[in-house]
Parts: structure tokens; sequence; C-alpha cells
């Protein structure tokens, strides 16, 4: 008996010896590194925002607590940033990165795409947020189904983007008699031409919205025409893009189109990351999001969290990728005609 007592402890501490071992080697790693969180988007919008305030916080939960910077590679819709991250940055854990959600159906639609979003390896998404098509208040048109006569204009900023593909693939589904204008520089710039009456409405994000226009949501300045995305307490009477499918081809395309959003502001490492690593940093990401300094920092931004696991953005992902090509190069074909 007490020899088994005297394996059993043995086998504790050296059990206990390996887990501060692999732990001391992560923060050893890690110790006066400079990790960097790339930002697929430029300064000003949400998206660099989200990376910048994962910047300010994550550091003080990755073992060794090193500098952290945000890193801006803007550019090409979120390709410049997949490309750099999945195959110039290092692979040794030093590189956090943000998807840019229109870049995550990229290599479904270009064969030569350099990046691939099903091979990175996910930490978890910090801010999963409904989209909605509005019109103005003054607009008679106000459902897709009452769209039927005079043609209602939305504003987009271009073709590649959410705020031209939604609006237009359900006018093509619905036969809504929607015209869809690229062109607008910002949200800032549609909010000015929606509210001057140069067009009558827009997609956006609904917490765009109530952070940008909170008196338009309060004071019913802004009628919602279509949802889609994630379900929200506030949206339960708008009717769901879903609602308008009209076969299982519709509702393949509508699951592809709405990959992005049911990722959010996703973040990952490259595939490579050494496995001690990688579950620090996704320890790291968890214990971030429920720090209350960082809740009440995201509060001070106007940033909404409302978050996913790791697991739960690889299921979305995987979803998109599933999409078989056919359907894709069909979506794909309806927005170039």
């Amino acid at each position: 008996m007490i020899k088994q007592m005297f394996k059993a402890s043995l086998l504790a501490v050296s059990l206990s010896a390996a887990s501060f071992s692999y732990a001391d080697a992560v923060s050893d790693f890690y110790q006066g590194k400079t990790v960097s969180v790339v930002s697929p988007s430029g300064v000003g919008g949400s998206i660099y925002k989200y990376a910048l305030l994962v910047s300010n916080h994550i550091g003080r939960h990755i073992p060794g607590n090193p500098e952290v910077v945000v890193e801006d590679r803007g550019g090409g819709g979120g390709k410049k940033a997949a490309n750099y991250v999945q195959n110039a940055a290092p692979k040794s854990g030093v590189v956090i990165a943000e998807l840019h959600p229109s870049a995550l159906v990229v290599p479904l639609i270009v064969d030569d795409s350099q990046f691939d979003f099903s091979k990175v390896n996910w930490l978890g998404s910090i801010a999963v947020r409904p989209y909605v098509g509005v019109v103005w208040h003054t607009v008679q048109d106000d459902k897709l189904e009452k769209m039927t006569g005079k043609e209602v204009t939305f504003a987009s900023s271009g073709v590649g983007g959410s705020s031209y593909q939604y609006p237009f693939f359900l006018s093509k589904v619905t036969g809504a008699k929607l015209k869809i204008i690229p062109g607008y520089k910002s949200g800032g710039k549609m909010n000015i031409a929606m509210e001057a009456g140069e067009v009558d409405g827009r997609g956006n994000y609904y917490e765009g919205f109530l952070s940008t226009n909170p008196d338009w949501v309060k004071d019913g300045k802004i009628k919602y025409v279509f949802r889609m995305g994630d379900d929200h307490p506030d949206l339960m009477d708008v009717p769901q893009a879903s609602d308008y499918m009209k076969n299982e081809k519709h509702k393949q395309m509508l699951d592809y189109l709405e990959g992005p959003l049911k990722v959010g502001q996703a973040f990952y490492v490259h595939g490579d990351v050494p496995p001690d690593r990688l579950a620090a940093l996704r320890k790291a990401f968890v214990d971030m999001l429920n720090d209350p300094v960082f809740l009440e920092d995201a509060k001070k931004m106007k940033l909404v969290i409302r978050s996913r696991t790791a697991d739960q953005v690889a299921a979305a992902v995987k979803k998109v990728y599933a999409t078989p090509k056919a359907v894709v190069e069909e979506l794909d074909a309806m927005f170039k005609k």
C-alpha cells in the first residue's frame, strides 16, 4: 500500500512538473516578444477598432505578457492582410489576425487565391452582428413584397461589398425593384445620402445605426425592410431574408452570403502555430472576453461584444466552404449580369 501511494505521489509530481514545464515554455517564448494584431481594414472603421481593442487587452492574458501592437494591413477587402498572414508573416504565434468578413468567401470564387480560411487556427469571434436593409421613414414601399412599382434606390460602397450584394440578391429572388447604386466611399456618406433623399435606403449592421445614429432608431426615422445573420431582440418583427427563399438553391446561396455574418469579427493565427502556443492564445482570448476592463473599454469605444468560440467559428466557416461550386458560380454570375 505504501509503495502504491509512493508511486501515485511520484506520478502526481511528474504530471505537475510537466504542466509547469508546458506553461513555462510558452511564457519563456512570449516574454520580451512583440505580438502583432493585424487589422484587415484601415484606421477609423469598426473593423480596425476591434483589432485595436484586442491589441490593447490580450497581452496581459498571454503567458509572458508580451507587448502587443496593432498593425494596419488594410486593402483589397481583407485580401492584403490574409495574404500576409498566411504566406509571409511568422508562423510562431507572434501574429494574430482579424478576419475581414468579406474576404471569407474569396477562395471560393477565385481559384488561385493565396489564402484559405479553412486551414487557419481560430481563436474565436469578438462580435457577431445582424445586418439590416432599411429605408428612410418617408418611403412608402417599406417591404420587399411592396416594391413592385416604383424603383427603390439603395446606396452601396461597391459591387463586391455586402451593401451591394445583399439587397441585390434579394431583389433577384423576390422580384423587388431595387436599384443598388455603388460608389459611396463610407457608411457616413450613405447615411447623408439617405437622409437627404438622394437614395431611399441602404444596408448596414444594426449596431452600426445604434452607434452612429441612435436617434434614427429611437425616433423611427428608418424602417426595416429585411434582416440577415443572427437574431436580435430588437428585430424579431423584421422579415428574415430566409423567409423569401423559394427553393433549395436559393437557400444555399443565402447560407453562403450569410457566412461572414455568422463568423463576424473573428481572430485567427496561422495553421502552423505550435499547439502549446495555440492553446495559450485561445485561453488568453477567452480570458480577455471575460475581463471587466476589456468590456468597459469596448463600451467606451461603442463596440458591441457578442462573442463566439473558436469551435463555433470553425463550424460556420466549414459550412461556407462546403457550398457546392456550381452554386457559388451561379451566384457569382448573377452579380455580373
